[in-house]
């Protein structure tokens, strides 16, 4: 048997949000043919990946002594403001899988790039949803954003990251 850590950020939780977004990734990059079957699984991936990744802030958020996570996410736009509408376009695009759908959203295809997009002939899909801040984001390159913000978390190179929060709890002991 074995403890599975779940209101750890670093424990199985991160684990999971690894899984699920590798599962999206792969789902999305695949080079096929774009069909409404295949839109439906790279959605469900997506959708998984980011509710993982948007309760991550969660798990965050007591370690920089705050109660919630949208906390923790304008604590991130403080010193990076895109990185924190992300972060918060991610939680409403969760909050309207969990709740109501209020957002619109919409899907097509678009041509790979170079710089971001892994090799291959077929187009990949952009799911866009109109947030909040009445922006509207390509969830599948937020979900790639928020995913190297939470790498870059634990690497301690984000402007608030898991060392800063390790740091504090030494000097308040």
């Amino acid at each position: 048997m074995a403890d599975l850590f779940l209101d750890d950020v670093r424990g199985y939780w991160r684990d999971l949000a690894a899984k699920a977004y590798e599962e999206f990734w792969s789902e999305y990059q695949a080079d096929i043919q774009p069909s409404s079957n295949h839109l439906l699984l790279v959605y469900r991936r997506l959708l998984c990946a980011a509710l993982f990744l948007n309760h991550q802030a969660d798990k965050a958020a007591p370690m920089h002594g705050l109660e919630r996570g949208n906390h923790f996410m304008d604590l991130v736009e403080e010193k990076d403001r895109e990185m924190g509408l992300k972060l918060h376009a991610c939680r409403h695009f969760a909050n309207d899988a969990k709740h109501e759908m209020k957002r619109l959203q919409q899907a097509r295809t678009r041509p790979r790039e170079s710089a971001y997009d892994n090799d291959g002939q077929s187009e990949v899909f952009e799911i866009h949803m109109l947030s909040l801040d009445g922006e509207l984001y390509d969830m599948c390159l937020v979900a790639g954003d928020i995913w190297r913000f939470w790498i870059s978390y634990f690497d301690g190179s984000a402007p608030i990251n898991f060392r800063q929060a390790l740091d504090q709890i030494k000097l308040d002991e």
